[in-house]
């Protein structure tokens, strides 16, 4: 791979970082009922499977090019 590409490739990693850091707080999903509440939801947990995933990869096409 190329140093262009090497590069992109930090790039994409960074900003799916950044993606989880921004997702990384507490939300709250109401709940109706005959007495409303409200649960807390992590959205960053519903979305890690994926960015695990995507950043596995980014790191073998990585280590692949160096």
């Amino acid at each position: 791979m190329t140093n262009e590409q090497l590069e992109e490739l930090q790039n994409i990693r960074n900003a799916v970082d950044d993606l989880y850091r921004k997702l990384d707080v507490e939300l709250y999903e109401k709940v109706s009922a005959v007495k409303v509440t409200y649960k807390k939801v992590r959205p960053s947990s519903l979305i890690t499977g994926n960015l695990e995933y995507i950043v596995k990869k980014l790191n073998l096409l990585q280590e692949a090019g160096e």
